[in-house]
C-alpha cells in the first residue's frame, strides 16, 4: 500500500534517530530524558516487529538505552501517527506492544519483557478530544476504575498535539531546522490553498540552519509534500517554494522532490499492474538513488553503479530512505 503522505513525510524524517530523539525530548520529563541515553536512541531491528505492524503507519520503534549502562536494560518507544482523531487508538496502541512483546518472548524467553512508551503526533487540525490513559477507553466510570486499579491493564501515550500547540511554539523547539518544518508542515498540512506560502514563510526563517548538502533529501521531503497536500495553482504553489528554499540547494532538492512526487503517482497507478509496466518507475528511482548519493557522498563508486543498476524497486526505496541517516556510501548499501 502507497503510504498517505502525512504518514510517509513522519516516516522519513522522524525515522532518523538523531530527529526522532530529539522529539521525544521535547515531550518526556526531564528526569526520564536524564535516565536514558537518546544520544544513541537507534531503529529497532525489525525482528522486534510483525508483519502487521510493520506495514502500518505505527512502524517508528526505537531503542533508548539506560544511560548508566545497568546491564542490557533499555526502553522502546513506540511512535504512532494520527491525521485525524481516532477513540480507537489505545487499544490499537495495546495490540501493537502485545505483539512486541510476544516476539520478544519468542526470541528471549529467559528475558524480562521490555519497556513500551507509546508516543502519538496528533497532526489536528483541531486538539486531542480524548484521556492519553487506556482505562478511560474503557467500560465503567472513574470511580469504578479508581476501585479497581489494582487489577486493570492502564497505560497512558505521550501526545504531542500539534493541534493544540501553535507555530511559533515549535519553531522554538530544541530540534533541527528539519525536525521543526516537519512538525510546522505536518500542523497546517489540511489548510490548503494557503499552506505553501505559510510554509515558505518559515522555510526561508530557517535558511541560515539548511545549508550543505547532507539536508538535501530532507528539503526533498518536505518539498515533496507541501507539493502533494497542498491545494492552489501548480506553477504558483513551485514558485513560492522555489523562492524560499537556500540558492546552493534549490535545483537538487527541487529535482528529488520531482521525482519523490513521481514515484509516488507512478506506484498507485502500478499497484494490480503487471511488473513490465512499472520499469520506467525502476529506472526513476535508480536515478534518484544515484543522485541522492552523490549528493551526500560525492561521485558514486564503480560497485555503488553497479549494484543500483542492479537492484529491484524494495531495495531501491530502502536505500532512498537509508541515505538521509546513512553515514557514508558504504554503510547505505551495507546488507
Amino acid at each position: 500500500m502507497v503510504p498517505q503522505p502525512h504518514d510517509a513525510l513522519l516516516r522519513a524524517i522522524f525515522g532518523h534517530p538523531a530527529e526522532a530523539a530529539a522529539e521525544l525530548r521535547s515531550l518526556l520529563p526531564r528526569r526520564v530524558t536524564e535516565a536514558l541515553d537518546l544520544d544513541r536512541l537507534v531503529r529497532a531491528d525489525t525482528s522486534w516487529v510483525d508483519a502487521q505492524l510493520r506495514g502500518s503507519a505505527a512502524d517508528l520503534l526505537f531503542r533508548a538505552p539506560l544511560r548508566d549502562g545497568s546491564g542490557d536494560g533499555f526502553v522502546l518507544f513506540l511512535m504512532e501517527h494520527q491525521s485525524t482523531p481516532d477513540e480507537r487508538l489505545p487499544m490499537r496502541l495495546l495490540r501493537y506492544a502485545t505483539r512486541i512483546w510476544e516476539r520478544h518472548d519468542a526470541e528471549s524467553p529467559s528475558a524480562r519483557p521490555p519497556l513500551i512508551v507509546p508516543v502519538l503526533i496528533h497532526q489536528g487540525p483541531r486538539p486531542w478530544p480524548w484521556s492519553t490513559r487506556f482505562r478511560d477507553r474503557c467500560a465503567g466510570d472513574a470511580a469504578l476504575h479508581e476501585s479497581l486499579v489494582p487489577w486493570l491493564i492502564d497505560f497512558e501515550f505521550v501526545l504531542d498535539d500539534l493541534g493544540a500547540r501553535s507555530d511559533e511554539e515549535l519553531l522554538g523547539r530544541a530540534m533541527s531546522a528539519i525536525g521543526r518544518l516537519t512538525l510546522i508542515a505536518l500542523r497546517n498540512g489540511r489548510i490548503g490553498g494557503a499552506l505553501a506560502g505559510h510554509f515558505a514563510r518559515f522555510l526561508h526563517a530557517l535558511r541560515d540552519d539548511l545549508r550543505g548538502p547532507s539536508v538535501v533529501p530532507a528539503l526533498s521531503q518536505l518539498v515533496s509534500y507541501v507539493l502533494a497536500v497542498g491545494e492552489g495553482e501548480p506553477r504558483q504553489v513551485r514558485a513560492t517554494l522555489v523562492a524560499a528554499l537556500p540558492d546552493e540547494q534549490r535545483s537538487d532538492v527541487m529535482t528529488t522532490a520531482d521525482m519523490l512526487r513521481a514515484e509516488g503517482r507512478a506506484e498507485g497507478k502500478a499497484e494490480g499492474k503487471a511488473e513490465g509496466k512499472a520499469e520506467g518507475l525502476v529506472e526513476g528511482w535508480r536515478a534518484c538513488v544515484l543522485s541522492l548519493v552523490e549528493m551526500r557522498f560525492g561521485a558514486v563508486s564503480q560497485e555503488g553503479r553497479r549494484r543500483v543498476e542492479q537492484a529491484d524497486l524494495g531495495q531501491l526505496r530502502r536505500w532512498q530512505a537509508r541515505a538521509l541517516t546513512a553515514s557514508d556510501e558504504r554503510a547505505l548499501f551495507a546488507e
